[in-house]
């Protein structure tokens, strides 16, 4: 595994495999979100993309960020999404046929954008992913053609921080030794909305940083279907259980669960979850498309 992964092949995998279940998280996120707003059409608003014919989709999944380019690239664009989910074939390629868009997947990690021409795509996207491979910025604006626009959208490093302070104090009631950070607060650390832009700068001469406010509100009646989601995302939020302590992670799982319940009944609205993300737009110097 390369030295710059948080999370392993098998850990994402075990994440993102069940297609109906990742489907299910995103239609959970947008149910209780404050903002109404579709995040993807605000990433490309304004935008004219009339001139992109070959397009990258960095953990492209089953097409969430993709499906929302129909009427805004012409139709003999090529689209090609690489994604190390190989279930996630068939519907990304399902979704791009639908919009009648040419379309390629490739199977395997987003390393494989080191070996590509340089100048290969007019527009290159990453959906809540960059924060899996920041090191591969400087790839990224390789492969981008002079003139074109890589969109990456990402969370805030304080994402759920009302509940993941939950997870040490359980590792510690479950005679586990918490971390000083959580796995997954490094990963949203490793590219946010706060610390983005000074990832991005080096390699692009323009960076755009749109900022999406939003929170989770859920109330106390559904509190159960967040908990589903989070378990969803299990081997995510506990990893560190799961790789230090495998023995207590039904025990800590069970106590996480247990605390985000509590919480909620002590809160007048139900939950409320810090949900904010973060849209960067960049752009290499010469000829732009808008």
């Amino acid at each position: 595994m390369n030295d710059h992964c948080i999370y392993s092949p098998d850990d994402i995998r075990r994440s993102y495999c069940k297609i109906g279940a990742h489907r299910q998280s995103r239609d959970t996120i947008l149910r209780y979100s404050t903002n109404a707003l579709d995040i993807r059409e605000v990433a490309l608003a304004g935008l004219d993309l009339s001139a992109v014919r070959n397009v990258l989709d960095l953990g492209c999944g089953y097409g969430f960020f993709s499906e929302k380019l129909t009427g805004v690239l012409d139709r003999r664009a090529h689209i090609t999404g690489i994604d190390m989910v190989v279930s996630n074939r068939e519907p990304f390629l399902d979704v791009l046929a639908s919009l009648g868009f040419k379309r390629d997947f490739i199977p395997g990690s987003s390393e494989i954008i080191g070996t590509m021409e340089p100048a290969s795509f007019d527009l290159v996207a990453a959906s809540y992913s960059l924060y899996f491979f920041p090191h591969l910025i400087g790839e990224i604006a390789r492969i981008l053609s002079p003139g074109g626009i890589f969109i990456t959208i990402t969370h805030s490093r304080f994402t759920m921080k009302e509940i993941l302070g939950f997870i040490p104090s359980c590792m510690k009631e479950a005679g586990a030794e918490p971390p000083r950070e959580l796995v997954i607060q490094k990963l949203f650390a490793a590219f946010s909305l706060e610390n983005g832009e000074a990832l991005l700068r080096p390699h692009f001469e323009h960076v755009e940083r749109i900022v999406f406010n939003n929170t989770l509100s859920i109330p106390q009646e559904d509190v159960k279907h967040f908990v589903a989601y989070l378990d969803g995302k299990r081997p995510l939020f506990l990893k560190d259980v799961r790789d230090a302590y495998p023995g207590k992670l039904v025990r800590v799982k069970d106590c996480f669960y247990r605390k985000i319940h509590e919480y909620s009944k002590n809160v007048k609205d139900g939950l409320i979850i810090t949900k904010d993300d973060g849209i960067f737009r960049c752009r290499r110097g010469g000829e732009d498309h808008r």
